[in-house]
């Protein structure tokens, strides 16, 4: 008989339960697919030794016109800056922290749960950390924090001179209060979010200046309101616009020209973001976690088919959805999502969406931030401890805190007999090059009828010749791809050498 393939297409379904994605991968942890095969992920390694003061929220990287990168990183307590190779410590003097943001309260959750009078262990209360929002005015770094409302700047030169930056971020001079974000338009203006306490407005700077806000006869300054009901949560630049997100949809703000230099329209409707940290740039659109379905705007507005729907919106922990957050992994084509699952108050479970093959990945990973490489060599993210990291640096081998974990994949139930007609399987032939053979084993696991009895066949390794001979008897098999954390693997086609036997 000819040699059977069993390898089912790349990427991962969880919609519905395991059995009704037969001939499907159904469940990993630190793999993806790219170009037809399962490969792991890449490792990563700690950029900073010790953790920062408080959770990261939210993080930037851009250059200087000296040789010098700024990454800057927001966290729950303070502000920091990676300059040179060193870190500071910039917080703000008087600046309003996100620590004591907690949904905790009496009598927010559902009538008669736990005791009478009692704070609840858990509320109905929406969880709010408010992120950062950093932007660039050439060198000097600006920032705003929802938990704060200042406008604040930074300098990686102090005095004309970059071997003394700013120890300091200070506010700047007239800027707005109680802004929700802040961002560079194209045109050279400073915009900010939700300002003056007017949750809906949207102000500018005049062009070229960080100071001049009041409009009058002579400057560019101004602001409009968001057209549609809701808060301004932020904003992102797209191609020449800024695409503003509120809690009900988005809206598009647009260059103008005098006399009133911006102007806004509705741009999508019922597609809130869960939180301004899960939208992402991919360069030819902007994409988003909402609260029960994956959005992508690239002109219109239009939800992201996904294979991984249930995982996310039937785990996540609803009342910490503003805890998730995205990122763009360029080197693959990636989009990476992470939130709290279950009754984790941080980001503990991640999904990939591979969108230039359409595909999903998902697994375990306590991140709450996510920044591309480019200014930096590798992706750099952070965890709820304080720790920041660069990724896809090497193999798995060595990555903090990656425990006992293991990249694996495992399939639903595949047939390979017909009918009633029962198979012996003498030998496992997996594609790849010889190095990559020796980075994984495969176990299986069978069934001689849907709902029968499981039997566990063993676990393979493969030498370089390129197969495993073994012995069993099944109709359908789910089998398991182990990958060791020391060596990268891919897995391709994998085909049975299989015999016809008699009915069951």
């Amino acid at each position: 008989m000819p040699l059977i393939k069993i390898t089912p297409p790349p990427g991962i379904k969880k919609n519905g339960t395991d059995y009704s994605n037969p001939n499907s991968w159904i469940d990993g942890n630190l793999v993806r697919f790219e170009n037809g095969f399962l490969k792991n992920i890449g490792g990563w390694r700690k950029l900073k030794e010790t953790p920062l003061d408080g959770s990261p929220i939210g993080a930037y990287a851009y250059r200087t016109n000296e040789p010098g990168d700024v990454l800057a990183v927001g966290t729950r307590e303070k502000v920091y800056v990676l300059y040179r190779n060193q870190w500071y410590n910039i917080t703000p003097v008087g600046f309003q922290s996100d620590i004591g943001n907690s949904p905790l309260g009496f009598g927010a959750h559902i009538y008669g749960q736990e005791d009478y009078g009692d704070a609840r262990s858990t509320s109905g209360l929406l969880f709010n950390t408010q992120p950062f929002a950093f932007t660039n005015f050439g060198e000097l770094l600006l920032f705003v924090s929802g938990s704060d409302g200042k406008v604040y700047q930074w300098s990686p030169q102090n005095g004309g001179n970059y071997a003394t930056p700013d120890t300091v971020a200070t506010q700047v001079t007239n800027s707005p209060t109680n802004a929700s974000g802040v961002l560079v338009t194209n045109e050279r203006h400073v915009l900010c979010f939700g300002a003056a306490n007017n949750p809906r407005k949207i102000s500018w700077s005049s062009r070229e200046t960080l100071t001049d806000w009041t409009p009058t006869a002579t400057n560019s300054a101004g602001d409009l309101e968001v057209v549609t009901g809701g808060e301004v949560l932020g904003g992102v630049k797209y191609g020449t616009d800024v695409i503003v997100f509120t809690d009900v949809g988005i809206n598009k703000v647009y260059y103008t020209g005098a006399p009133f230099i911006y102007g806004i329209q509705e741009a999508g409707q019922n597609c809130r973001a869960a939180s301004m940290r899960t939208v992402v740039n991919a360069g030819d659109f902007i994409c988003w976690m909402g609260d029960n379905s994956f959005y992508l705007y690239n002109g219109r507005v239009q939800k992201i088919p996904s294979d991984v729907h249930d995982f996310v919106f039937d785990n996540i922990n609803y009342q910490y959805r503003r805890a998730a957050t995205g990122g763009h992994n360029q080197l693959f084509s990636e989009v990476w999502w992470f939130f709290p699952s279950g009754e984790s108050t941080v980001p503990n479970k991640y999904v990939i969406w591979n969108y230039k093959e359409q595909h999903w990945s998902i697994g375990e990973l306590d991140r709450s931030f996510w920044i591309d490489q480019g200014v930096f060599d590798y992706p750099i993210s952070g965890d709820s401890t304080g720790l920041i990291y660069e990724h896809e640096t090497n193999t798995l081998q060595g990555s903090h805190n990656i425990g006992t974990a293991k990249p694996f994949c495992k399939t639903g139930a595949i047939e390979i007999g017909n009918g009633d007609r029962l198979m012996q399987v003498n030998q496992i032939i997996p594609d790849g090059d010889a190095k990559s053979l020796l980075g994984y084993k495969i176990k299986f696991k069978g069934r001689q009828t849907p709902l029968g009895a499981e039997t566990d066949f063993g676990s393979f390794t493969f030498e370089a010749d390129g197969y495993q001979d073994c012995r069993f008897t099944s109709r359908q098999v789910n089998f398991e791809v182990e990958g060791d954390i020391d060596q990268d693997f891919e897995v391709g086609v994998v085909r049975l050498d299989a015999r016809q036997r008699g009915r069951r």
